[in-house]
This record gives structure tokens, C-alpha cells and sequence, in this order.
């Protein structure tokens, strides 16, 4: 048994979009949880006050593709705690649904199974259809083994994982989940109830709402796909979409620059760790694809493109390396000049705030980067200092910033794996509001080498 199975922190993942109204509710009751935890609200890209809210009541703050599957599976990768706990925004948690996660977590942190555990349903609302509903669903569980999203989940982070975390399906990848969990033996229920809100049968009608969901359901167990049932079943946004308040901008954002690192792709200076297993040349060669594809995927994003490049005596070869056709006449290129990375890049943002406007800088290592990625940056400034996108090896593989910050870049330990905590400590020091992008992978040793991201390399598996 290792240290981190036997902890009992709790990492806290709540989805979220347009939740203003009911988030601090939640934040609230989960300020009483007497467990060690870290809260992350991954934000699908909202229109009101939803990131102020996550930030007022303590929580990080994730911008991740939306899709409430997507943004569950973001939160998880980005916490690194040994309990996951999914909690839609619009829930409420009792005293005694606080104190049997706590227990829950207490009692199966050194490993006794299960590991996994849901809650009963509930609504605060006294209307007799609502105790009809909580039934109806209790007779599910127990005779179909039916569990939803609304009931929460508590996980060990490594079953999560093994579980193949939710299905990125557009609904029912909470039951999906459940019920791989469920039949693994792994899943058992608290007694104890997770309050969720009745909003969306009130804004339907309690009648309309629950013979579609009946009907959904009824389809799922027959055999139907989720993507086909998702139309029947709209997003609650287009249903009742909150009045913008703040959290975004009303008018055009300014013209942003995008700062792209590169490095000559010379054998024996670029992925020194890679070359280590595939050799010099080869290492090289896998990365001048990664420059070109990500430089390739960028093309599409509303911005003005900066190469940095490093050596100063290598522009042309940089030139006929990532534009060698010359087809990209928004390219510009400036050398990075000297110093450690962090003077290096406090330079490229100086020179991009010179043009005004917000700057993002992104390498050429991290193959998942693309026009949407920084887009979702921009956006997330909209209610942010600093963006952050974290690499999986501690580091960032990428940092958007809305004003000049050179405190951000003064002894950093570059290229370790405290590069990302580091950082982000700073920035909370300087008062800074900080978002996190998803969490993806820079390319440094073979181990990152991936058969995905080989075949999208054009390498050998």
C-alpha cells in the first residue's frame, strides 16, 4: 500500500455552464467537508457569472471543451488527488450526505472494496410528483441497478481510470459508468441523499419531462444510442439561458498574438530525452512533424502568429521547416533572444504587448494544440489574469496572459516538474485570477510517444 492510496483527500469535480445561480449553494456545503480537498469547477464556456462564483467560493477553475463527459473526464486528469467526487452543479449535500462521504473514504482508503459509491436522490421541493420521482428512481436502482449523474459519485481515482472514466457521449454516460462500475462489483449505494434541483421539470412541465426521460431510458436499455437519444433531450442552455452578467465581454475581444516557441530541429539539440530511446536523428525527426502539424493546426486561429525562434541564426532553416511553401503569410518571425526560457519569454510577450492586446504562448511539442485550444484560452481570459494549460509531465504547454507580467517568469526551476505549481503559487501571490486549460501531453520521452500520437505523426506505432 502506498502513501497516496491510503489518503484521504478528496478532489472535487463539478461540471458546469451557466451556473451562477446555483453554484455557491453547492461551494457552500462542500466548505463543510471535513476531508483534505481541492474543488475544480470545469467550466464548459458560460455566459454569466459562473467563474466569478467558482472563484468566490474557493474553487479552481478548468475551461475545457464542453460536454459534460468531457468536462468530468478534464477535472479528473487535472487533480491529482487519490478520491474523485462528481457533483453536478445544481446539487445539495446535508449533513449526512457530508458525513458518509466521509466515511465512505475513511473506510476504503487503504483498499477494501468497493471503492465506488453513489447517493439517493432527492429534491428539495414538496410538491407530491417530486416524492413520486424519488421512488420511482429507488425501484430502478435496486430492480435495474440505474444510477444517474444528479445521485453524485465517489471514486478512488485509480478505479475511475481503469473504468475508462465517462464515456464521451452527449447523456447517459453517467449510467454508462455506474453501470460498468456496478457490474464490476465496485459500486454500492450511501444511505444517505444527494439533493438535486427540480428546475428543469418545472421549466418543462413535471408530466412532459418525466415521460421523456421515461422514454429515454427505456430506449437506452433497449439498445439505442446515446447520440441518437441526445436529441430528444436539448440542452437545459437553450431551454433557459441566463442574461450574459459580466463574466464575458460585450463587445469584439482585441486582437490577440500567438507566440509559438520553436527550436531549430537540429539531431542532438531538440528532445535530448526522446533521443535518449529513438536516437538523434529520428528524435529530430519527430519533431519537426510536431512543429509542422501543430503550426498547421494553429492556421485556422483569429490571431497573428509569431514564430520565436531559437538559435538566432536559425531563421531561415525555421522558415523552410514550418512553412516551407510559403502559404502561411501570417507567420512572422523573431528570434528569442538570450537568457534562461522564462527571460525568453517575458521577451516574446513584451514585444506582443507592444501591439497591444492579450498574448498566448503555446511550443511545438504538444501535438493536442490546435486553432480551438487557443481559442478557448482567449475566452477563458475574458475572466482571467492568466490561462494555463497544463502538460501532464508538471509542466505548461501553454500560457495566455492579458497584460505584461514579468514576475510570472523569475526563478521558475525551468524544466523540472514544479514548473506548473511553481507558477501557478505566483500567480496566486501577485493576486492573480487563473484559469486551467486540460490537461495534455508534451512529447519528451518515448513513453509519450503514444501509438495515437505516432499514427498522427506519420510515425511508427
Amino acid at each position: 500500500m502506498t502513501a497516496a492510496s491510503s489518503s484521504p483527500e478528496v478532489g472535487i469535480v463539478i461540471p458546469a455552464l451557466d451556473e451562477e445561480a446555483a453554484l455557491p449553494a453547492l461551494l457552500d456545503d462542500l466548505s463543510k467537508l471535513a476531508l483534505p480537498k481541492q474543488v475544480v469547477v470545469v467550466d464548459g464556456g458560460s455566459s454569466d457569472g459562473t467563474v466569478a462564483a467558482a472563484r468566490a467560493g474557493g474553487a479552481l477553475v478548468l475551461r475545457s471543451r464542453l460536454g459534460r463527459a468531457r468536462q468530468m473526464n478534464a477535472g479528473a486528469a487535472f487533480l491529482r488527488s487519490p478520491w474523485l467526487f462528481f457533483l453536478h452543479a445544481d446539487s445539495r449535500l446535508g449533513d449526512a450526505a457530508l458525513r458518509a462521504a466521509e466515511s465512505h473514504v475513511l473506510d476504503h482508503g487503504a483498499g477494501p472494496e468497493p471503492a465506488a459509491a453513489t447517493f439517493g436522490l432527492a429534491f428539495d421541493h414538496a410538491h407530491f410528483f417530486y416524492r413520486l420521482i424519488e421512488r420511482g428512481q429507488r425501484l430502478r436502482e435496486e430492480r435495474l441497478g440505474l444510477t444517474y449523474g444528479d445521485q453524485g459519485l465517489l471514486v478512488r481515482r485509480d478505479l475511475f481510470f481503469r473504468a475508462g472514466c465517462y464515456p464521451d457521449e452527449p447523456i447517459m454516460e453517467d449510467v454508462i459508468l455506474a453501470r460498468r462500475l456496478r457490474e464490476a462489483g465496485k459500486l454500492v449505494r450511501l444511505e444517505a441523499e444527494v439533493t438535486s434541483s427540480e428546475r428543469r421539470y418545472e421549466e418543462e412541465g413535471k408530466v412532459r419531462g418525466w415521460v421523456r426521460n421515461a422514454w429515454l431510458i427505456s430506449q437506452f436499455m433497449g439498445g439505442a444510442e446515446p447520440s441518437q437519444l441526445a436529441k430528444a433531450y436539448p440542452p437545459r442552455r437553450r431551454l433557459h439561458r441566463a442574461p450574459p452578467r459580466g463574466a464575458r465581454r460585450s463587445g469584439p475581444r482585441p486582437a490577440a498574438t500567438l507566440l509559438v516557441f520553436a527550436k531549430a530541429p537540429r539531431p542532438g539539440s531538440v528532445k535530448t530525452r526522446l533521443a535518449r530511446t529513438l536516437g538523434a536523428e529520428a528524435a529530430a525527426a519527430a519533431y519537426r512533424r510536431m512543429g509542422r502539424l501543430i503550426v498547421d493546426q494553429l492556421a485556422a486561429a483569429p490571431v497573428e502568429t509569431v514564430v520565436c525562434f531559437d538559435p538566432p541564426d536559425a531563421e531561415d532553416e525555421v522558415r523552410r521547416w514550418l512553412d516551407p511553401d510559403r502559404r502561411n503569410p501570417r507567420l512572422r518571425y523573431l528570434a528569442q533572444g538570450g537568457g534562461d526560457l522564462g527571460e525568453r519569454m517575458s521577451r516574446m510577450f513584451d514585444h506582443a504587448f507592444e501591439r497591444g492586446g492579450p498574448a498566448v504562448v503555446v511550443g511545438t511539442d504538444a501535438p493536442a494544440v490546435d486553432a480551438d485550444t487557443v481559442a478557448r484560452a482567449m475566452e477563458a481570459l475574458d475572466s482571467a489574469d492568466v490561462v494555463l494549460g497544463p502538460s501532464r509531465d508538471g509542466g505548461y504547454y501553454l500560457m495566455a496572459l492579458r497584460e505584461r507580467r514579468p514576475e510570472l517568469f523569475r526563478s521558475i526551476p525551468w524544466s523540472t516538474s514544479a514548473v506548473l505549481g511553481k507558477s501557478a503559487d505566483r500567480a496566486r501571490r501577485m493576486g492573480l485570477r487563473t484559469t486551467y486549460l486540460e490537461v495534455e501531453c508534451d512529447i519528451d520521452t518515448a513513453e509519450d510517444l503514444t501509438p495515437e500520437v505516432a499514427r498522427r505523426l506519420g510515425l511508427p506505432a
